[in-house]
């Protein structure tokens, strides 16, 4: 009776552990989707702590004033492919969002971008917020 107790608790903790590893910042991805990623990036806040969206510093091109915070969403994509050499799009717009500070574009500053997204969005978040950056060519 004893073992089936402890088992039935230690299959109730596995569980939990298990749900929880899918939410913010951790656990595996889906594919991202672009409308969703749109969504997200058009909102005024994003994450746990409602810090400024990215709309709040991105401009979206030139027609809408100087990228005097950040650089133009317009275009991010072929610029993401070439940035770092040997470095996908993919790849370069994730570790940009994730971790903002590893690489700085000219005329920008380490610090400018909020550093907190890998902890307060979902992996999902995070690749639908990709998806979408990758269809602006």
């Amino acid at each position: 009776m004893r073992k089936l107790i402890f088992l039935t608790v230690l299959v109730l903790i596995v569980a939990v552990a298990l749900v929880g590893c899918g939410s913010s910042g951790g656990g595996a991805a889906g594919p991202g989707d672009a409308a969703r990623g749109k969504a997200l990036y058009n909102k005024s806040t994003l994450g746990t702590k409602s810090a400024e969206g990215c709309v709040s510093c991105h401009k979206y091109d030139e027609k809408e004033g100087k990228a005097e915070k950040a650089p133009y969403t317009k275009g991010t994509a072929t610029r993401a492919a070439t940035r770092v050499p040997g470095m996908s799009a993919e790849d370069y717009i994730k570790e940009s969002t994730t971790k903002p500070d590893a690489y700085i574009v000219e005329g920008f500053n380490k610090g400018d971008m909020y550093a907190k997204w890998s902890t307060e969005l979902s992996a999902q978040e995070i690749a639908d917020l990709v998806a979408y950056l990758l269809t602006e060519k």
